[in-house]
């Protein structure tokens, strides 16, 4: 039948079962456990080991409420998800419907293990983030991003890619020698087709406008109701320069109130007067060195993601990832 990036894996973790989406595997820890069916017997097994189960071993795998079985031979033998042939979609965790827009939960973070390259074990190339609107209800697609950062496999060791150390707070401007949202760029266009490579469009600076179709720096909130953070996260614990990593998980990241000193804000695309369907793009431009393996870490908000799940932000097909190799 083949896997797909939203269907889901039952986890077992310190006693406590789960779901994992196929999409977000990268997050299944090594001493996770998998339920794995072999001629009729079940029996458990870590994710460490997963990899030399046998082909014909069976895992249970839920699409669309529908619970089906699925061989190991479906798996690839890799955790790394390929970001430079194909825009590739990821899922996101938990989002929230019903909250009062502009809200103080926490932020969320995902991780992405990526390849950059078939051919080498790293490229050298530039990153693009894509946000596209899923909301039924248009205006309420809005997708605040606090900040972005690349590890090494390991998760503890910040990318340095010979141009960025890739730690990036949106609540900092920074400049040169200084990360920061300075460094990324946005497009402005009406781009509708999420197949399309991202290096085909235009792009422009990050401004404070809160435009739609562009990602736009505020301080003050999105503008439409049941939808926005009313702050960033924190610029001293995550500093752009190394600080901190961010954890992967959902509403696990505290916003921060700077008050008066301000570099509290956040990114995001407004969504209001734009079509289901939009996409904006961002670009960080001469990115530099990737290695396959490494893992990609944005911290989103899902703590107001529109009045309800029908109209609101879906956690398919809203973000993505592409590289392009020099």
């Amino acid at each position: 039948m083949g896997l797909q990036n939203s269907d889901l894996i039952l986890v077992e973790r310190s006693n406590t079962i789960y779901k994992e989406t196929y999409g977000n595997r990268a997050n299944i820890e090594s001493s996770d456990l998998l339920v794995v069916e072999r001629s009729n017997t079940l029996y458990k097994c870590t994710y460490a080991n997963w990899a030399n189960a046998n082909s014909t071993d069976l895992i249970a795998v839920e699409r669309s409420n529908v619970i089906y079985k699925e061989t190991k031979s479906n798996w690839p033998t890799t955790s790394n998800v390929d970001i430079h042939s194909a825009n590739y979609m990821v899922t996101l965790g938990t989002l929230t419907y019903g909250a009062t827009g502009n809200n103080t939960t926490n932020f969320s973070v995902v991780d992405t293990q990526v390849e950059v390259s078939s051919s080498s074990s790293s490229a050298k190339g530039n990153l693009y983030i894509g946000f596209r609107n899923s909301a039924t209800t248009s205006w309420m697609g809005d997708l605040p991003i606090a900040a972005v950062q690349i590890l090494h496999a390991n998760g503890t060791t910040f990318r340095d890619t010979d141009e960025f150390l890739m730690d990036f707070n949106f609540g900092q401007e920074g400049g040169v020698g200084v990360n920061g949202r300075y460094w990324w760029e946005t497009t402005h266009s009406t781009n509708t087709n999420a197949s399309t490579h991202p290096n085909t469009y235009s792009y422009y600076a990050i401004d404070d406008t809160r435009t739609k179709r562009e990602f736009s720096y505020t301080e003050i909130g999105t503008v439409s109701s049941w939808v926005g953070a009313a702050h960033g996260i924190s610029t001293s614990t995550y500093d752009s320069d190394g600080g901190t990593v961010l954890a992967v998980g959902n509403q696990n990241i505290p916003q921060y109130n700077a008050g008066a000193a301000g570099d509290d804000g956040y990114i995001f695309s407004e969504c209001s007067g734009t079509d289901t369907g939009d996409l904006t793009w961002l670009y960080l431009v001469n990115t530099g060195y990737i290695h396959n393996g490494d893992r990609i870490r944005i911290c989103y908000f899902g703590g107001a993601n529109g009045q309800t799940s029908s109209a609101g932000l879906q956690t398919a097909n809203s973000l993505y990832l592409r590289f392009e190799e020099d």
